[in-house]
């Protein structure tokens, strides 16, 4: 947090941080004690330092891939890997020398493994998925802490019958580790989709499907893989308990392939195939003496990023977790041998909550805790939803080895450093060429340089000696021979185009509808005993929400929705209500202090711009704007930021800007510059061209606004080839449970940031 605070009436404010302390009249019975981690197996963590890196080869599935022509069975099981290098497990007893349990996608019976067999499927060729939940009598679910004081799933009714959410003071059920059956259910992220299969958090089921949640219509799902082709995701994403299940390795690739890009050495794009084409999932871990996963649950030194920030609410909910150990495709910090020739990588940063700057640095006769001479140059040619117009060049070996250490992206640092390397926010995909040519003998080695948090976090080192050597992920080894001639595309030189036709520019369309929402975080005050009452302030966030809204619609400690919403009919009611066929304008303030990676379910959207924005200034006129009341057992005077209450003026009253979403005007010229901004106005910033293609997940910097236009129809009708109610989709949107827009860092979507989306006629 910035150290410039200003307090006004209970709120502490400082540098876009929203921080609770309201006056009740009567206090909380105090923070409520808990154990160390791990609550149920006590752990002692492993230290990272002491894992030898760079000894297992990466895991790679060409050739095992799924065909997802036919249909897919997919079980949800426990099974062991060895994650760490054999060393680690030898000396261990039974179980543990088999290696780290782990949950994951057995998909047709090939074996369950982390990440997940990619599975591919074929544009226009819809493909059958049955899922399966078999965990039952777990190992894994012991270490695995789950947190019932925040809105879960919830199956056997522990957190509602005690009313947990609405602590402190808690409950003593709320304080135990849960200890039920296992909810879980699948999101193919960034997939175009029928709610009923969109895996909505609802619609999770336990074994046996002995407990199901509200949204849950069927484990039989149907994708019709109409879009374009490009690298999806899917993931488990059970509502409040995602950052666990995934963390367990409930994860896998899904790429679509179309008649160009079709996986095949004859492809017409001439993209690499074959043992040259790769998937590389980028996830952060922690480990105990046991070789087993390590997810802090309290007060344990080990949690990189601090105990519980709020114990007295949340016993064992962290804010963000972050791992000392890189894992690519469930291997640490693997290797991978390539030929001197060129390579396609398809990259998903699946992890939890860490972001992604990287770099690759010769490192040939170099320590690893030096950077060598740069590596090739990364060529992106796609992201979320598809392929781009042309190739992007990134990590230019002619911007030196800094180019990437150091380099956080947001208000008041370099933009432009970031968006010159390969730049993932968790959840966001990078299709990728990497030209090994001419490096035959040569050993390159990958970096991270994002801080924790991003942006304004610092490097937290693995051991090394300084900091840039903090992130090794992972090393690519040029001693294979050459076989044949490299004629794949080449981005450098002449090549085919990548797409057959540019992508359709729908910024260029008039909207429908403007929305301008918030991203907002409340922080907690465990400097007081006596809990929430006093305007000290440690820092620690207690939750992040979108337009300071619960994701079920109510307003904080009552069974009141947000005026303007709209019930799903399921327990959940949504403020944003596209119609069908539209388009929308979305400017989106970001008023905490770090990037959240927002994704939009259904649909990909594209980047119009960024904006620097004065969050001092419009929080002191937004607060003003509350109405004041008593919730959640609190009295707010007029003029006083209720947390949890909705947006303080009425959703669906257009501002001055004519937006939607109960906010001050953003355009308003006092918010949108300051004295950083010479001239006046903030520029607006053009999308970074690595942002230049369809998205389903944006970074959103702390301080900026960010616009996007939002297309409610498919990545392929031409600009002008839809209407507000209209529906362009080869399904009803409007149908089932709903749609999502969360945050993707797992530990804030867990715990509040996340709202419905349900399309209207």
């Amino acid at each position: 947090m910035n150290d410039a605070r200003l307090f006004l009436g209970g709120l502490v404010l400082g540098a876009g941080l929203v921080t609770l302390g309201c006056d009740s009249g009567a206090s909380p019975d105090g923070v409520i004690s808990v154990t160390r981690a791990s609550v149920v197996v006590p752990q002692t963590p492993l230290d990272g330092t002491t894992i030898p890196r760079f000894v297992d080869p990466l895991t790679t599935f060409n050739g095992r891939r799924v065909d997802a022509t036919a249909t897919v069975n997919v079980n949800m099981q426990e099974f062991q890997q060895r994650v760490l290098p054999a060393s680690i497990y030898t000396s261990l007893p039974a179980p543990y020398n088999a290696g780290t349990f782990l949950w994951g996608y057995n998909i047709n019976n090939a074996g369950a493994s982390w990440p997940a067999r990619t599975i591919e499927a074929k544009q226009g060729t819809a493909t059958t998925a049955i899922y399966t939940n078999s965990l039952t009598n777990t190992h894994l679910q012991k270490l695995l802490t789950v947190d019932q004081s925040i809105h879960w799933a919830d199956p056997l009714g522990t957190t509602a019958a005690n009313n947990c959410v609405n602590g402190p003071p808690l409950a003593a059920a709320c304080t135990e580790p849960y200890a039920g059956p296992i909810p879980t259910v699948v999101h193919l992220h960034g997939n175009e989709v029928l709610s009923q299969y969109d895996g909505h958090p609802d619609a999770w089921w336990t074994p046996g499907f002995a407990q199901k949640g509200r949204a849950f219509v069927s484990n039989t799902y149907n994708y019709l893989n109409q879009q374009e082709a490009t690298t999806l995701w899917f993931h488990d994403h059970a509502l409040g308990i995602v950052r666990l299940n995934v963390y367990a390795g409930l994860a896998g690739f899904y790429f679509i392939r179309d008649g160009r890009d079709t996986g095949l050495p004859n492809n017409p794009i001439t993209l690499p195939s074959g043992p040259q084409e790769a998937e590389l999932m980028i996830q952060d871990r922690q480990f105990d003496t046991n070789g087993q996963l390590y997810f802090p649950d309290s007060d344990n030194a080990a949690n990189l990023n601090g105990p519980p920030s709020a114990p007295d609410k949340h016993p064992f909910w962290i804010p963000e977790f972050f791992g000392d150990v890189m894992t690519v495709n469930g291997k640490s910090w693997p290797t991978m041998e390539v030929q001197p020739r060129r390579y396609r990588f398809r990259l998903v940063n699946a992890s939890n909550a860490r972001f992604l700057i990287m770099q690759m640095f010769n490192q040939q006769g170099v320590d690893i805790h030096v950077n060598g001479a740069p590596g090739p140059a990364v060529w992106q040619i796609g992201s979320d939803g598809g392929l781009f117009n042309t190739p992007v060049k990134l990590d230019d070996p002619a911007n030196g080895a800094n180019a990437c250490a150091g380099a956080p992206v947001g208000n008041n640092v370099d933009v432009g450093a970031g968006a010159k390397c390969l730049f993932l926010a968790p959840a966001e995909r990078a299709d990728v060429i990497v030209d090994f040519g001419g490096q035959a003998g040569k050993t390159f080695t990958l970096k991270n340089f994002a801080v924790i948090p991003f942006p304004s976090g610092s490097p937290v080192g693995f051991g090394a000696p300084d900091a840039t050597a903090d992130g090794l992920v992972m090393q690519f080894k040029v001693d294979l021979p050459l076989q044949g001639t490299d004629t794949t595309f080449n981005p450098a030189g002449s090549h085919p185009a990548l797409r057959a036709t540019p992508i359709v520019n729908i910024k260029t369309i008039a909207p429908n509808k403007k929305r301008q929402l918030i991203l907002v975080e409340e922080e907690g005050d465990t400097a007081n005993p006596d809990g929430p009452g006093s305007p000290v302030d440690d820092g620690d966030p207690v939750e992040s929400l979108i337009n300071n809204t619960k994701w079920n619609g109510n307003r904080e400690g009552t069974t009141t929705v947000v005026p303007g919403s709209t019930s799903n009919g399921r327990g959940v009611a949504a403020t944003e209500t596209p119609q069908e066929g539209s388009t929308e304008i979305w400017e989106v303030a970001n008023l905490t202090g770090d990037a959240h990676p927002i994704h939009i379910h259904l649909i990909q959207f594209q980047v119009i711009s960024r904006q620097i924005f004065d969050v001092d200034s419009y929080l002191t006129d937004w607060m003003a704007a509350f109405p004041g009341g008593t919730f959640n057992g609190f009295n707010f005077p007029a003029g006083i930021y209720i947390p949890g209450f909705g947006p303080p003026l009425t959703y669906n009253v257009l501002n001055g800007a004519g937006a939607l979403g109960g906010n001050l005007n953003y355009d308003a010229a006092k918010y949108l510059q300051q004295g950083a901004c010479a001239g006046g106005a903030c520029p607006l910033r053009a999308p970074d061209a690595i942002d230049s293609g369809w998205k389903d997940t944006i970074k959103m910097f702390p301080g900026e606004v960010t616009r996007l236009a939002v297309r409610w129809a498919p990545q392929d009708i031409p600009a002008n080839g839809t209407r507000a109610g209209q529906d362009p989709f080869p399904f009803d949107p409007t149908n089932g449970p709903g749609y999502i827009e969360h945050c993707h860092i797992l530990d804030h979507e867990d715990n509040e940031f996340m709202r419905p989306l349900l399309i209207a006629k």
